[in-house]
């Protein structure tokens, strides 16, 4: 579990530093979507499940006693790295297509490498597609919308 928590903050430092053209609360924010990432990535299942617990007991949508389905942990994939693709490649535009494409598909491999290291969980090729979907879809995002000046 040492390993793991290395190497995730070696990836929260590698974030922060890629993150310094952005304004402070976006880079915060950024860090933060990361943090969560490598965090429901790499936890074990029963803290999931204890996170999930109080979620639901808040969460005005919540009909099922257990939150984290197969279902929800594929569109929490989805949508953070969705998030993570748009925001990386919004800001850091500069490093071009190839570097973030490089980084972005390391990133959803690697994370699905990491839940190797850790009692409980297994790595998926099923979520290492989802999470490049959700790249392709922050990438696609991106497409659409009016470039900064």
């Amino acid at each position: 579990m040492l390993l793991v928590w290395v190497i995730c903050t070696s990836v929260l430092l590698a974030t922060w530093y890629l993150a310094r053209p952005m304004p402070w609360f976006w880079r915060l924010g950024f860090l933060t979507a990361m943090a969560l990432l490598l965090a429901g990535m790499t936890l074990p299942p029963e803290v999931i499940r204890e996170w999930a617990g109080v979620v639901s007991s808040w969460w005005p949508w919540s009909q099922e006693p257990d939150l984290v389905t197969q279902q929800t942990s594929a569109w929490a994939h989805l949508i953070l790295f969705a998030l993570v693709s748009a925001w990386l490649c919004w800001w850091r535009a500069d490093l071009g297509v190839g570097v973030l494409l490089g980084l972005l598909v390391t990133l959803s491999f690697g994370t699905e490498g990491l839940q190797l290291l850790v009692d409980g969980r297994y790595a998926s090729l099923t979520d290492v597609g989802i999470n490049l979907l959700g790249v392709g879809i922050g990438f696609v995002l991106l497409w659409f919308t009016p470039r900064r000046s």
